[in-house]
């Protein structure tokens, strides 16, 4: 290598760490201007501000207060989130994940609104650094992880996306070496059971069969305890409001077809029938089954198999809002393990800009997003697992070397 080549590597590199810290910088001052304008966690008069987080916190109070099926109600779900947060709201903040999640939510009810959310996000970036660090083993991909886009607009919201990215990435990252934390952390995945439809395909194509082993025990057994602690009928509470809640939003619309940032909703925004749009997911969907199965037959570069895993498992979920998107960071971690060449850099610059515009009335931005990091992993796989064609030889030829 020669000495200039060395230097524009080093100078490279500074450039991507001034870029990477100078947006996290940018996220921090805007979380503390909403702060001071009262846009964030209270407004002007010193009242908390309802989040999308009040629906977490709100059920972990029915917990604390010994009647966790509450939950599940979406009148008493909100007046006791609002009586006992003090944010007034109009709408909804539904809870419709798994008994499972309750476990966690009792533990952010035990301190006010503001302090839990607050709390919330440290331990959820936390956890989220925790993960990239397993994947990408350098601080460069910590601090990368931190800038992309979607950071913001889960801790803005208070949301779970970066639990769900955290649960994503470790549990890839664990597979080959540690199985039994893999199947942990994919058991725990199950609070969001929409990300889990292309994931046992891959696991099987590869024969992942400790991994299978220990997911099934983890989230067996976290059903079991939901059960002991709340009782049986509480299941049927979550898949009547779940059911509910789905139509709501995925049948008639109303949290809007534009902010679901998936095929699905994407075609219903264009005014697709509901029938058309379950079709051009479920083609997706078998796509991007049909696709890890191929990659995870093949041997060797773990890292591709666990891009693809990692970028079929969002893309494949109907369900998708844009703080669903932290976990794009993961397949793009993963790839990164070994450089991205000139082009690919700005499919990842091109991918950031699109999810950091945020939910479009025009275009499912993160979406589209997530298909620029698709079309890298498809460009890795190829360059990787392809078998190269080699030019056929006439027979004159053939005769001629002889």
């Amino acid at each position: 290598m020669r000495i200039a080549d060395f230097t524009a590597g080093k100078n490279l590199q500074r450039l991507i760490y001034l870029a990477v810290c100078g947006l996290i910088f940018a996220y921090l001052c805007v979380l503390v201007i909403a702060v001071l304008i009262g846009d964030w966690l209270f407004d002007a008069n010193g009242q908390p501000i309802a989040t999308d987080f009040l629906a977490f916190w709100g059920a972990g109070k029915f917990v604390l207060q010994g009647h966790a099926a509450d939950a599940y109600n979406l009148e008493m779900h909100k007046s006791i989130s609002s009586a006992e947060s003090g944010a007034v709201f109009n709408g909804y903040y539904s809870w419709q994940y798994p008994p499972t999640f309750l476990l966690v939510t009792a533990a952010l009810a035990l301190v006010s609104y503001p302090a839990a959310l607050v709390s919330w996000m440290a331990f959820g970036i936390t956890f989220y650094a925790f993960a990239i660090r397993l994947i990408g083993e350098t601080r460069l991909a910590v601090l990368a992880a931190m800038a992309w886009p979607p950071v913001l607009w889960n801790t803005a919201v208070g949301q779970n996306g970066f639990v769900t990215a955290a649960l994503l990435g470790a549990a890839i990252a664990s597979i080959e070496k540690r199985p039994a934390l893999a199947g942990l952390f994919f058991g725990l995945l199950t609070y969001k059971p929409q990300f889990g439809l292309i994931i046992p395909v891959a696991l099987i194509a590869g024969g992942y069969w400790r991994v299978i082993g220990w997911a099934t025990i983890s989230a067996t057994a976290m059903a079991v305890l939901s059960i002991a602690v709340f009782g049986t009928q509480i299941w049927s509470d979550f898949f009547d409001t779940a059911a509910k809640i789905n139509g709501m939003i995925l049948v008639d619309g109303r949290a809007d077809f534009s902010k679901l940032q998936s095929l699905y909703g994407f075609v219903r925004a264009l005014g697709g029938s509901l029938t058309t749009a379950w079709v051009a997911q479920g083609f997706l969907i078998a796509a991007l089954s049909a696709g890890n199965i191929w990659i995870w037959l093949q041997k060797g570069a773990f890292h591709v198999k666990a891009a693809a895993l990692a970028t079929a498992t969002i893309l494949g979920s109907p369900y998708a809002f844009i703080y669903d998107f932290v976990a794009l960071a993961v397949p793009l971690v993963f790839l990164g393990k070994t450089g991205f060449s000139a082009k690919e850099s700005a499919v990842v610059i091109a991918a950031g800009i699109l999810v950091g515009c945020g939910p479009s009335q025009y275009a499912p931005t993160a979406f589209f997003s997530a298909l620029l990091v698709l079309s890298l992993v498809i460009g890795r796989a190829l360059q990787v697992y392809a078998v190269p064609i080699r030019p056929a030889v006439s027979r004159a030829g053939m005769a001629r070397a002889n």
